[in-house]
């Protein structure tokens, strides 16, 4: 009968010893690990299965915090639409109800800021009847989006952007911080 051959105790040990070696291989196997878990959950995230109800939830949620802004350009809004004007539901990254006509040129040549070729009012765009470009459409529907974010505050952080600018020496419209992202969310298109 053969004997087994015996075995160093002290090899045994150093298998389990710590070595730089194995600390950087088990850093490795974590980084991989926390790169393919990452690399699993954006996917989870780009898949519409997942994307779509958290962008209209996201966009729900938008519309109830803007409610009161909203209410306020739906007022405005009826009898634009019952004096021949025309409503157009837009819908894209925000949904808006874009409303133009005769009612509406008039009261935007007649606003208290000066003239303008369009206002968002929470999620309500009221437009010129004739001559609303791509471009204004853009710009008016980044402030739809702000005041989605801001809801019932967007008037009052706008009208202190424009302060602030104004308190600096700078023009009140074309360094209010919400026209400057408007204006930079236009040159995206």
């Amino acid at each position: 009968m053969r004997e087994a051959p015996i075995r160093d105790l002290d090899s045994d040990l150093n298998a389990f010893k710590f070595t730089p070696r194995r600390a950087a291989d088990q850093v490795g196997l974590r980084h991989l690990l926390k790169r393919r878990m990452l690399q699993t959950i954006q996917r989870l995230f780009q898949s519409s299965l997942i994307r779509l109800p958290l962008s209209w939830t996201g966009t729900l949620f938008g519309i109830i915090w803007a409610s009161p802004l909203t209410a306020f350009g739906i007022a405005l809004a009826i009898p634009i639409v019952i004096f021949s004007g025309h409503a157009q539901l837009i819908r894209g990254h925000t949904i808006a109800l874009l409303v133009r006509g005769r009612l509406a040129d008039f009261m935007l040549q007649r606003h208290p800021f000066g003239a303008m070729n369009a206002m968002a009012i929470g999620h309500v765009v009221i437009a010129e009847k004739s001559g609303l470009s791509s471009r204004v459409l853009i710009h008016e529907l980044a402030h739809v989006r702000q005041a989605a974010w801001w809801g019932p505050f967007f008037p009052f952080a706008y009208l202190a952007s424009s302060a602030w600018a104004a308190l600096r020496g700078k023009n009140a419209y074309w360094h209010n911080r919400f026209e400057v992202a408007a204006r930079k969310a236009e040159k995206h298109f």
